[in-house]
């Protein structure tokens, strides 16, 4: 009798390729494949093995994966991009792209994570001795930085719907805690003209952050400062909170402690948005739940996981806030709103 498990069965099969698709994606954009496609577009699998420097078995091997998947395609003898690849400025470059794949690989020790309860991926392939990956992100810059700019392209859709659908036109000044490098904080100053936003986040990230924010001429109602969330005090005399993508990655111990900190920070009244990708209350999916709760952690901080919007609800009630509402970002992200009594 034929195995259930057959990986040719089409409720395995997808999962079972996964892993090479991941393969071919990561191989592209390390070796410069996209981005040669781009630049000479038709060019033949001859010329693109010199390009690549690589030899021409490999290159073809590389090619068949991609052609395959359908983000290259081939006509006569030349090769060209497909349109289900962005355009290349929304795509991480080489080295963000052999970050991601240290990632990728920092997850094959799920199974060992999940009986250590720990994150076990970070401690045997990110280098460093900070505790969670933001930590070692600090001992190492350039991989810090190649985290960055791979966040960027990666939030850069998301960091536009949020501007455009949590309205901000009853307050003043917000403090966007974990902001990073100053994506949400800049779509959110140019949806709302009369905005102030102050980036909490690591000293490590602040320059990068104000660097940003000079570039995109913001510096008169956007700035960065430093601001360890777990041991700081939040700084008064704003009137809402963010925390975009930041509370999932920690424990309930600890978002329970931040929400605190952002209850007692703001004025009666003050506003909480908490952003996140979404698990419903069930707790069965959607996938993307599922998938980010490996990393968080496998990698990230061996503690947190996507959580539903109705645990944050309860979180919001302890620390005297009261649930206002919910605000889908597409299918897969979600926003909770609140206010403080």
């Amino acid at each position: 009798m034929e195995s259930s498990q057959n990986p040719a069965d089409p409720t395995i099969g997808p999962h079972y390729k996964a892993h090479y698709d991941f393969q071919f994606l990561s191989a592209g954009f390390q070796l410069g494949l996209f981005e040669a496609l781009e630049k000479e577009p038709g060019i033949t699998r001859e010329d693109l093995s010199v390009r690549l420097g690589l030899a021409v078995q490999p290159c073809r091997i590389l090619l068949l994966g991609c052609t395959a998947m359908g983000v290259v395609r081939k006509e006569g003898e030349g090769y060209y991009n497909t349109p289900y690849l962005p355009p290349l400025s929304a795509l991480p470059d080489q080295e963000s792209a052999a970050y991601l794949h240290r990632i990728y690989r920092a997850v094959d020790w799920f199974c060992e994570s999940l009986k250590e309860n720990s994150n076990v991926g970070l401690k045997n392939e990110i280098p460093g001795t900070a505790p969670t990956l933001y930590g070692r992100l600090a001992e190492n810059p350039e991989l810090e930085s190649a985290f960055h700019v791979l966040m960027s392209s990666i939030s850069h859709l998301v960091a536009e719907e949020i501007a455009a659908e949590i309205d901000l036109s009853g307050y003043r000044r917000l403090l966007d805690v974990g902001g990073g490098a100053a994506m949400n904080a800049a779509n959110l100053a140019r949806t709302w003209p009369d905005l102030e936003v102050t980036i909490g986040d690591l000293p490590s990230i602040t320059s990068l952050a104000n660097d940003k924010i000079a570039e995109l001429g913001l510096t008169d109602r956007v700035r960065a400062v430093g601001l360890d969330a777990f041991h700081d005090d939040f700084p008064v005399g704003h009137d809402a909170v963010l925390f975009a993508h930041f509370l999932e990655i920690w424990s309930p111990d600890r978002i329970r402690a931040l929400l605190a900190k952002a209850s007692g920070a703001l004025p009666p009244g003050g506003a909480v948005f908490v952003v996140t990708p979404y698990q419903d209350d069930r707790g069965t999916g959607p996938e993307r739940s599922a998938y980010l709760s490996a990393y968080f952690h496998t990698v990230a901080s061996g503690e947190g996981m996507v959580y539903t919007p109705m645990e944050y609800e309860e979180w919001f009630s302890e620390a005297g806030i009261d649930p206002v509402k919910r605000v889908m970002l597409g299918p897969d992200t979600v926003v909770i709103c609140g206010r403080k009594r």
